[in-house]
């Protein structure tokens, strides 16, 4: 040995993921991002919010889960303002929560003194006394009752008012507080962001990292007023701004809202370092916003690459005799015989040829709207280590299918055997996901199941579907699931006929690609979805499934009808147009990781 020390390795970026997604568990594209970082090399943490189901595990990445107890948000609901609409509202909750509760209790005391009266044995004289006094206290039991019964209801609707403060005053109040406090207004419109911060703040703090990923516009201003402190202690923190949730584009609950949402957007997106979104027309619509020199970076929230799972292809045997029941692999060159599904009222032919003829034509504007649009690394940037190349022809190597649940995936988990046709909606339940189309669908689509995975089974929308399908005579074949994790959710939807995406015409559904299509395709799964712009296009360019009007029933009737006819054809579709290695992880990665490594080589951060 010459006797000089080798330079030590210097230690791996820090980055930190930050989500402030409800559950942490089902933010599909944290994990992605931060398991991507963690295969690059670097040191990374996710944070989001902690919740009642188990932490994420996630291989190399350190999961921090913070409680966000909301104590400035919920300040408004529980100490409103009675004004001069509720004079008698209680004060606050407490006080409403302590007369209502005396009221039951003494309600429940006088029926005990009641009964007490009518089997203890008194003589005539007291027996009348305690029977008046016991009237007298039913009296003023009633008075009592009248008068907190008043207060409450005059409590409860100006806690709702609180809650949607959508009157005529408060437009006033909100375009007031608008103009006076303008880029601070998300301060006093929104209190809620401020939780965020008294809870997200000191995590990152003391996390020092040297580059944040804001998952969503709530996360922004956390991240941003990191990097500042950072900046102020000698250190240079680059944000990523994450902005797939297309914010400008989703409708505000109110006017409140969307003010609140604007100032806080207008305050600290300006200054994200970068910026990645989901689609290129959200891109170009903040790029136009914000007037940024550097375009946002689409990235599709796509799942992994893999394998198709065995069992993605057992439905397609469905209507064949017992000896020729062979399943087809997903994408060989086997035909099945066409199908009449009952009430379909269209044949398979002219509709699939319909959609031949409409995706010849349409296949340039679909790409345009659903491939991922190319980045230019910064100047001067770092190679970066084990990531993938942009390009889809340079993607890695395919990975294991990743196993199915205990459950046996989403066939099993419904008690279903493998000639049941299935069509399967995995998401969330709000009344712009259609999701009523299809339930109403069911009683003309006579055999047909429909498996709905969502978030929280008792949610109360979930049980306004489910009485919708009782009250059609379809409950037995409206089946509701729990999510399971974002790593299995193709190899779980596999077992499928049909995946469904019936949203609304709404700005942010024109123009992504939902993670649920992302991930019917790589379940291999014929989909059916409604006239939105981009999925649409990407489906008939793809020859993948049909289109139907949106809400139109008796056409989502139709789609699926010719989607079951034909199952073969629409799933080859995809080892026909290799759009899954356009649509995959591993290939939306890499010019995600070029970023980062920009970014840092910049701030003089290199691994």
């Amino acid at each position: 040995m010459d006797g000089t020390a080798s330079p030590a390795r210097r230690a791996a970026p820090r980055v930190l993921v930050v989500s402030d997604s409800a559950a942490l568990g089902h933010d599909s594209r944290a994990h992605r991002v931060a398991r991507a970082a963690a295969a690059a090399g670097y040191d990374v943490t996710l944070v989001g919010r902690a919740d009642d189901s188990p932490p994420p595990v996630l291989p190399g990445v350190t999961v921090r889960r913070v409680d966000v107890p909301g104590t400035l948000a919920g300040y408004r609901a529980a100490r409103p303002r009675p004004g001069l609409r509720w004079p008698l509202a209680y004060r606050s909750a407490e006080v409403h929560h302590h007369r209502t509760a005396r009221l039951a209790v003494r309600a429940r005391m006088l029926r005990t003194r009641e009964a007490e009266l009518s089997v203890r044995y008194r003589p005539l004289s007291r027996q009348a006394v305690a029977r008046a006094i016991h009237v007298a206290a039913r009296l003023g039991h009633v008075l009592r009752g009248t008068w907190t019964r008043l207060r409450a209801a005059q409590y409860e609707a100006a806690v709702r008012r609180r809650l949607t403060p959508d009157g005529a005053l408060d437009d006033v109040v909100t375009a007031f507080v608008g103009l006076t406090a303008r880029r601070r207004a998300w301060r006093r419109l929104d209190p809620s962001l401020l939780d965020l911060e008294a809870a997200y703040g000191p995590v990152l703090d003391a996390c020092r990292p040297h580059l944040i990923h804001a998952r969503g516009r709530r996360s922004l201003g956390v991240a941003v007023r990191a990097a500042v402190r950072a900046e102020a202690a000698g250190r240079t923190v680059k944000v990523v701004w994450d902005a797939t949730d297309c914010s400008a584009l989703t409708p505000a609950a109110g006017r409140r809202a969307a003010a609140a949402r604007e100032s806080d957007e207008r305050a600290h997106a300006e200054q994200a370092d970068a910026v990645v979104t989901a689609c290129a027309a959200y891109g170009d619509h903040l790029a136009a916003r914000l007037q940024s020199a550097r375009p946002p970076l689409v990235v599709l929230n796509a799942p992994v690459y893999a394998d198709a799972p065995a069992h993605a292809s057992a439905p397609e045997a469905r209507g064949r005799s017992a000896g020729a029941a062979a399943r087809a692999s997903a994408g060989a060159g086997v035909s099945a015989a066409p199908r009449a599904t009952a009430g379909a009222g269209v044949t398979a032919a002219a509709t699939t040829a319909a959609g031949v003829t409409a995706a010849a034509g349409a296949t340039a504007s679909a790409r345009a709207i659903t491939s991922a649009r190319p980045v230019t690394p910064a100047r001067g940037s770092a190679p970066v280590r084990n990531v993938a190349s942009a390009r889809a022809e340079a993607m890695v190597a395919p990975v294991a299918a990743p196993p199915v649940t205990a459950r046996g995936g989403v066939r099993a988990a419904c008690g279903l055997g493998p000639d049941v046709p299935l069509l399967v909606h995995s998401g969330g339940v709000a009344p712009e996901r259609g999701l009523l189309t299809a339930v109403e669908a069911l009683p003309k689509l006579y055999d047909l199941h429909a498996a709905f995975v969502v978030p929280d089974p008792g949610d109360e929308r979930v049980r306004l579907l489910a009485d919708r399908a009782g009250a059609l005579g379809v409950a037995a074949r409206l089946h509701v699931l729990p999510y399971t994790t974002p790593e299995e959710v193709p190899a779980f939807l596999a077992s499928a006929d049909i995946g469904v995406v019936p949203v609304h015409h709404l700005p942010h559904h024109e123009v992504t690609l939902a993670t649920r299509y992302l991930e019917y395709a790589h379940a291999r799964l014929p989909v059916v979805v409604s006239d939105v712009r981009a999925m649409a296009a990407a489906t008939l360019a793809t020859g993948n499934g049909e289109v139907f009007r949106a809400a139109d029933t008796a056409d989502f009737v139709r789609a699926v009808g010719a989607v079951l006819t034909n199952l073969p054809r629409y799933r080859r579709a995809y080892e026909r147009s290799g759009v899954l290695r356009q649509w995959c992880w591993q290939t939306q990665a890499g010019p995600l990781l070029a970023l980062y490594a920009g970014l840092l080589d910049e701030a003089g951060h290199r691994a």
